[in-house]
């Protein structure tokens, strides 16, 4: 019995003393995200999820983009500067982003995916997912029929 006693109290404990070990996982859809040649914005899906005790501080938001070699072509950090809750059984947070995105420049560049992460207040990473990108050259354009369907004469 003292045995079993022994992590209950502990995890009581740390419950009661507004322990803040938590955790936060990231998705975001669709992925991979098609761009057009002539798309010039997308909307991302992002789905996260706060586990744990307490509030997980977020400090900013990072772009990050990559091409094939996983060399990074850009950055960008956004400041967010607010706590997130958490639960066990986790918290969802669900928001759609619609940011502006050349296709054609997509294409030009070589972009093949952006990293994004969920810092920390200290720049610790806390989240992040990648999300390929994918260029459909013939996304969304109008595509003239090549063949029409005749009707036969019937006698």
């Amino acid at each position: 019995m003292r045995r079993f006693a022994l992590p209950f109290v502990a995890s009581l404990s740390l419950v009661l003393a507004g322990c803040n070990n938590h955790s936060m996982s990231l998705d975001l859809t669709p992925n991979p995200l098609v761009v057009g040649v002539l798309d010039t914005q997308a909307t991302v899906h992002a789905h996260a999820v706060a586990r744990g005790f307490g509030k997980i501080p977020i400090g900013s938001l990072q772009f990050a983009v990559y091409n094939a070699a996983d060399t990074e072509l850009a950055s960008q950090t956004q400041a967010v500067d607010q706590s997130v809750p958490t639960s066990p059984l986790g918290i969802v947070v669900d928001k759609d982003f619609t940011f502006p995105i050349n296709g054609a420049i997509v294409a030009l560049s070589g972009m093949k995916y952006i990293m994004v992460r969920v810092l920390g207040p200290g720049g610790d990473v806390i989240a992040a997912r990648r999300l390929d990108v994918v260029v459909h050259v013939l996304k969304d354009l109008p595509i003239p029929p090549v063949v029409k369907p005749t009707t036969t004469p019937s006698h």
